[in-house]
């Protein structure tokens, strides 16, 4: 009995301040770590580099109302397909041709309009334009073949294609 009351003081008295010693270190801090900043950068939260700096692309004051707040791709077919480059643009060039699509959009080719809005796939187009598409759900008046339009609403990189659209259409105007 008299062994077993030795060990266990001997445990007792080496535990004991180990234990303690464990639990009020100041070398260290327990307290959780905050969430990053919104500012830094991480593998989870980092948003996508645009490929250009937004002010280049900025919309005129007088056409910024055309723009929609919300989710730019509301009424496209298949949104999955698209990256949105930038929420709204506008875009003037030539309606040089009007075609209605299998999905029911109707696709105009943007022709003469400045070249920042096109890449190698509208380059390597037959016409050499931005794509525009017009959606069911958001009623446009088409303009005429051959008449010098401003476009407004989303840019965007069709990933099945690799050009370059304005899709959807929110506005249609004469330039």
């Amino acid at each position: 009995m008299l062994v077993r009351y030795r060990v266990a003081t001997v445990l007792a008295s080496v535990l004991v301040p180990v234990l303690l010693a464990g639990c009020t270190r100041t070398d260290h801090d327990d307290s959780p770590t905050p969430p990053p900043d919104a500012t830094e950068s991480s593998p989870l939260t980092a948003a996508p580099t645009p490929s250009r700096t937004p002010t280049d692309f900025q919309v005129p004051p007088a056409l910024a109302r055309y723009c929609h707040t919300g989710f730019p791709l509301e009424g496209v077919y298949s949104p999955q397909r698209l990256t949105v480059k930038q929420s709204c643009a506008a875009v003037t060039g030539v309606a040089s041709e009007i075609n209605r699509e299998h999905d029911d959009d109707l696709h105009i080719s943007l022709t003469g309009v400045d070249p920042k809005w096109l890449n190698q796939g509208n380059l390597e187009r037959p016409d050499r334009a931005l794509v525009v598409e017009a959606v069911p759900s958001i009623p446009i008046r088409m303009p005429p073949v051959g008449s010098r339009v401003t476009i407004v609403g989303p840019w965007v990189l069709d990933t099945e294609t690799g050009w370059l659209e304005i899709h959807p259409v929110w506005a249609i105007l004469p330039a």
